[in-house]
């Protein structure tokens, strides 16, 4: 039989409520790293998804115009097909056109409007007085 060799202090048995002090002490500090982690990562998609940073901007600007584009082409083409059919001249083309860029303002001003991070459809909800 082999004798158990003598154990040194520093080697000697741990004490188990030291270790799982130590333990919990290095799982608390693990969870305040995720912590920071993850909420710098929350930072981060707020930043992207705001739309006063430059590709929210960017993006802001380019449906603006798009939405008054759309609004006078298809207030013109419907003004334009009524004429044809009607016969007349250019009289519903220039009240559908007027039409179409009152429409394309008024897109306009409800997307300049709107809180961030709140749709379309929470919008129009608040908008109505049905959310009250």
């Amino acid at each position: 039989m082999r004798e158990p060799e003598p154990k040194s202090p520093a080697t000697g048995p741990k004490d188990p409520i030291a270790e799982a002090e130590q333990l919990r002490l290095r799982l608390e500090a693990l969870k305040a790293g995720i912590g920071d982690a993850h909420a710098a990562e929350g930072d981060r998609n707020k930043a992207r998804s705001d739309p006063t940073s430059n590709g929210g901007a960017l993006g802001m600007g380019l449906r603006a115009g798009s939405e008054l584009v759309s609004g006078v082409l298809v207030g013109c083409g419907i003004g334009y097909l009524i004429d044809r059919q009607a016969g007349t001249s250019p009289l519903f083309l220039i009240i559908f056109l007027m039409m179409g860029m009152a429409a394309g303002f008024w897109n306009v001003y409800r997307m300049a409007t709107r809180k961030p991070g709140q749709s379309a459809k929470d919008s129009k909800n608040s908008a109505s007085g049905a959310g009250e």
